[in-house]
């Protein structure tokens, strides 16, 4: 009897209160509840919240192991019920729910139906409207040097990250050179580059960049440019990219000496990457960007920037950083054509 009385106040005087609870508790958003299944090649299935795929490395989140990084190649079936935006090596883009009829097959159920990939050849998958911090990526190296003989002490530093949107890609990178020597003046080069990138058609692409640059090597205090054209993928895998464009460019230098002068120039880009998550990662990109001139018609500009970083424990890397910067008419008249460097790096990947 007392029992009885007990849970009929209960419910009377909390009824609200528990209809506040449960209406909350099916109120929780999608991202909270982990629904995802991917199952791998040994037969094991893995609850998770898929996060991005790219590069050939699949992150999940899960609720026991937290989030989770799988090689591609090492999945055969994937589910999922929420929207993912899907990119394939042949240039596909797909926006639907994932499923999989047969293994090895990843199927896109978008509104127009069913559209079935090999899961070899899908490079890029994203959630719709998934948090900011799940879709940046970047890197910090660190490089020192000196050598007591020659008295040259050298350092430099460089950052770099990467926002993941469906059908857009943003990039900011940094990088600085500094040189100290025994009876000569120091030397540095700074940069800060912008970059935008947006798919249309299978394999093309939109490009846009920005940046502001400082050599005293090669006879200028600050180059501003921003740069728009367009570009084609010729090889996108899970193992490898490379990339040709061009478009137009405008830069205004101001020399070293002299006045400011702004400068038309076409450009023509390319870049290659190459990546393994065998243990130990391993990272090889490199990319060349020249400008020939149409306002002082015979000048060429060339620029290098080439990485080779390996993994030595997670997210730490050991690299090697080699720039070369090329003019074939500097701003200042002293100035030297060509500027080179390298270094050793230490390195941490987020």
């Amino acid at each position: 009897m007392l029992v009885g009385t007990v849970r009929t106040r209960t419910r009377a005087t909390n009824g609200g209160a528990l209809t506040l609870l449960v209406v909350a508790l099916t109120a929780l958003p999608a991202w909270a509840q982990k629904t995802d299944v991917v199952t791998l090649v040994n037969g094991d299935s893995l609850t998770c919240e898929i996060k991005l795929l790219d590069r050939g490395q699949l992150q999940a989140k899960t609720d026991d192991l937290g989030t989770v990084n799988i090689k591609w190649d090492k999945v055969v079936s994937v589910r999922a019920s929420r929207m993912f935006w899907v990119e394939s090596a042949s240039g596909l883009h797909l926006l639907g729910q994932l499923s999989t009829s047969r293994p090895g097959q990843l199927d896109v159920v978008a509104s127009t139906g069913p559209v079935s990939i090999d899961l070899a050849a899908v490079v890029y998958i994203a959630p719709i409207g998934s948090r900011f911090w799940t879709r940046l990526d970047g890197s910090v190296d660190l490089g020192l040097s000196y050598t007591q003989s020659s008295g040259v002490a050298q350092m430099n530093f460089s950052a770099s990250a990467v926002f993941r949107r469906p059908s857009l890609q943003l990039t900011a990178a940094a990088s600085s050179y500094f040189t100290r020597q025994k009876n000569a003046d120091d030397t540095s080069r700074h940069a800060l580059d912008f970059g935008a990138v947006r798919p249309f058609g299978r394999q093309w692409l939109y490009l846009a960049q920005g940046g502001f640059e400082r050599n005293q090597e090669l006879g200028f205090d600050l180059r501003s440019t921003i740069s728009a054209g367009g570009g084609r993928f010729l090889v996108r895998s899970n193992r490898a990219i490379f990339m040709v464009g061009g478009g137009l460019s405008t830069n205004r230098e101001l020399p070293i000496e002299g006045d400011g002068v702004q400068n038309l120039e076409g450009l023509l880009s390319v870049r290659q990457s190459f990546f393994t998550y065998d243990y130990p990662k391993t990272n090889i990109s490199t990319g060349i960007d020249m400008y020939p001139s149409f306002s002082q018609w015979g000048r060429v500009r060339v620029q290098l920037d080439s990485k080779i970083k390996r993994e030595i424990v997670r997210d730490l890397s050991v690299g090697l950083t080699i720039y070369n910067s090329y003019d074939s008419r500097p701003p200042s008249e002293d100035a030297r054509k060509n500027d080179v460097g390298f270094s050793l790096t230490i390195g941490w990947t987020f």
